[in-house]
């Protein structure tokens, strides 16, 4: 996808189009695990790998459970954000998300 416009406002409303491929899918999914609603992730599930086979399903699972460790992680050990891009990046996302109001316990619990 290097290069592709994606709409990061679908992070927030079901109804825009990300961009990418499967890409509300791969929310519901997300969403459904994080939520740890256990019918939802069985339904999401199933539906997502309908489309990108079981090998897909790993590797998504694999991603969600990645970035949801390391945020952990780094949040925990009280790992300093870097000033400069990391930060301007990550509060320009937060941004477009319309996040940036929330305070971290806020943002942490969407």
């Amino acid at each position: 996808m290097s290069g592709a416009k994606v709409d990061l406002a679908a992070v927030n409303d079901g109804a825009v189009d990300s961009g990418v491929t499967f890409g509300a899918e791969l929310l519901a999914y997300t969403d459904a695990v994080m939520s740890r609603d256990a019918e939802a992730i069985t339904k999401t599930r199933d539906e997502l790998g309908a489309k990108i086979g079981t090998d897909g399903i790993v590797d998504t699972a694999a991603i969600i459970s990645m970035f949801n460790v390391v945020d952990r992680i780094a949040d925990s050990t009280g790992i300093p954000i870097d000033e400069g891009f990391t930060h301007d990046m990550r509060y320009g996302i937060g941004a477009e998300l319309g996040m940036s109001h929330l305070t971290p316990e806020e943002r942490a619990s969407r």
